[in-house]
């Protein structure tokens, strides 16, 4: 893949001037497709499950949570106000670009929290401007969020915030005993350790959204909710000592669950402490995760030919897409650059940017039900007990439940369950009746997660029951399958799917590196991808999946073991994975046996109880 050469990958992110100029060319190609008087922005014709019109609102809305900060900062941008216009005829209900009125689990009450924000922090550009009868149509149509039902999820943090605009501009739509029933139902989503049940299981909405929105209330509000304030504060405290491990030293970190195409909105959270004025961790530190991050990501091939956002992830690709993400969805993004309303002099300005500290190289995290793995190349994996949401979107099973997530690597999304090759692959035992559609590991129940081992339970079938336990060994893990089945069934393990072509260059020999019919190293001359049957029951072979599954490669290959397993067997599988750069010098596989009548698996002649 080849990134188009846009010019916000040559401007060097050192500071507060050089990060805004990267926002103003995000922005710059904007202007010139702000429609329906500045109320909308058709970046393209793709859809969400919401309609078109929504969609405009969305686009035009999520650039304010970049807007914002600019102007708040200082500086300025040659279309604000084109784009400002648009708050005036969209909210007008007897004009032609009204953005219309809002009804139940509407998605217009999501682009109100970028409007609240704009009224909280920049009334002198969103609020004073206005006439009467213009700030009458605003506070008629941001007040419709009082009035109907919403998701019981981060959404209530909309309606926080709609309500902290109406307090400070001393509205009468203000409504306070609704605000503090909203309030302490998303507390009761605490968790712990820094953690929120956002509904849905533990994945990106806890940094770009409960997080992200607690820190603004906690600023808005500290001095009359004091107490709330403080509890939001800590358990930001908390989840940064957690979220860091998702962190790589180059600067992208772990892709996990849905919504990623919102990208490095996930930093919002690090730009969200320095605007709160809370030292998480040192300032140097805190700059350095966002600065790193951005950089990283301004290299990737994320932009279309004009310089728009795309949806995708490492590049542009509707495969990884949830049913709500339109065209201008992916500007969310723009959460992270919070940290340009700071001036100068701000500590987070003022410091020296700095590397990661010290981290351990494999740490559990009890909440989330993972164990991080620091590899020496400098990739970050995740290994993943087990968790699944109880709203089934787009590709669950490969968002939530694979074995591994890897920061370098990624995953995969699947096109189709049925023929091989169309799943994805990687990551994950598959397991078929017929040899040709295939399951995955979805719903489970996680029995042990310790500082060692994770372990769940999962049924592909109902006369099925497979126990999976994942164990991490320096840069490789290991996964033994403990599978019960009452039917004939055909399994397929894959390992991490590695980049198969490179940009404009010859396609270049992949080496595959056989031990036996049993081991495979899958190598290129960037990367190697090994899987490895200890047990010498599986036969290893390469897959070349469907293209642009994967999120961080539109090509990939995955080395493979393949068994059939007779109906009435109790059959142990065993999996020893890794994936590293490739610098020509030798990974050694470890060395796995495993006593199944005690549960103690021996990794290197390390003993290790799962019980």
């Amino acid at each position: 893949m080849v990134p188009y050469g846009h010019e916000i990958r040559k401007i060097v992110i050192k500071d507060r001037t050089s990060l805004a100029a990267t926002l103003l060319e995000l922005l710059a190609p904007c202007r010139g497709v702000l429609v329906k008087g500045g109320s909308g922005l058709f970046v393209g014709n793709e859809s969400a499950h919401y309609s078109q019109q929504v969609a405009l609102l969305e686009g035009w809305s999520r650039l304010l949570w970049g807007i914002v900060p600019l102007r708040s900062g200082g500086f300025s941008w040659d279309g604000q106000e084109d784009h400002m216009a648009g708050l005036v005829v969209g909210t007008d209900p007897d004009g032609p670009y009204y953005w219309g009125d809002v009804g139940d689990y509407d998605q217009r009450m999501v682009e109100m929290a970028a409007i609240a924000l704009a009224l909280l922090l920049t009334p002198q550009y969103y609020w004073d401007p206005l006439t009467e009868r213009e700030r009458e149509n605003l506070c008629t149509w941001l007040g419709m969020i009082n009035l109907h039902a919403m998701s019981r999820n981060n959404w209530l943090f909309f309606r926080v915030l709609v309500n902290l605009a109406f307090e400070q501009l001393g509205r009468k739509e203000f409504a306070p005993e609704l605000m503090e029933e909203d309030l302490l139902e998303l507390e009761s989503m605490y968790a712990g350790d820094g953690w929120y049940r956002d509904q849905y299981p533990f994945d990106n909405y806890n940094p770009l959204a409960m997080q992200y929105y607690a820190l603004i209330y906690s600023v808005f509000r500290r001095e009359k909710d004091p107490e709330r304030s403080a509890r939001f504060v800590e358990r930001s405290r908390l989840f940064a000592q957690q979220h860091i491990h998702f962190l790589t030293e180059e600067g992208p970190f772990v892709p996990y669950g849905r919504s990623l195409t919102y990208r490095f909105a996930v930093i919002s959270f690090y730009s969200a402490c320095a605007f709160a004025g809370f030292e998480v961790l040192p300032w140097g530190v805190l700059k350095g995760i966002v600065l790193r991050n951005l950089r990283w990501w301004f290299q990737q091939p994320i932009f279309d030919r004009n310089g728009f956002l795309t949806v995708g992830y490492g590049y542009p690709s509707r495969a990884m897409a949830e049913l709500y993400n339109a065209p201008g969805s992916p500007y969310w993004s723009l959460k992270s650059y919070l940290v340009l309303a700071l001036e100068d002099d701000h500590p987070f300005w003022r410091a020296e940017e700095e590397p990661l500290p010290q981290l351990a190289k494999t740490v559990l995290l009890r909440q989330p039900g993972v164990i991080m793995q620091r590899i020496d190349d400098g990739d970050v994996v995740l290994l993943n007990a087990g968790q699944y949401p109880k709203f089934h979107m787009a590709h669950i099973a490969e968002k939530y439940a694979k074995f591994a997530y890897s920061a370098h690597y990624a995953f995969s999304t699947s096109v189709s369950y049925y023929d091989f090759e169309k799943c994805g692959c990687d990551s994950m035992l598959y397991v078929s009746d017929d040899d040709q559609n295939w399951r995955p590991r979805r719903e489970m129940e996680v029995v042990s997660v310790t500082e060692r081992y994770l372990r769940s339970i999962w049924s592909p079938f109902n006369d099925v029951a497979i126990t999976t336990t994942l164990v991490p060994a320096g840069t490789f893990h290991v996964r033994i399958h403990e599978i019960d089945t009452k039917r004939k069934l055909y399994t397929k393990e894959g390992g991490f799917a590695i980049e198969k072509y490179r940009g404009w260059e010859i396609p270049v020999p992949i080496k595959e590196r056989y031990q036996g019919e049993h081991s495979l190293s899958i190598v290129l001359p960037w990367d190697v991808s090994h899987i490895s049957d200890p047990l010498l029951k599986r036969k290893a072979s390469l897959v070349s999946p469907a293209p642009n599954l994967n999120l961080a490669f539109s090509t990939t290959v995955v080395p493979v073991l393949s068994l059939a397993i007779e109906a009435g067997d109790s059959v142990i599988l065993i999996a020893c994975v890794g994936a590293w750069r490739n610098d020509d010098a030798d990974k050694p596989v470890p060395s796995v046996r495993y006593d199944a009548k005690e549960h103690i698996v021996y990794i290197n002649d390390e003993e290790i109880g799962l019980r």
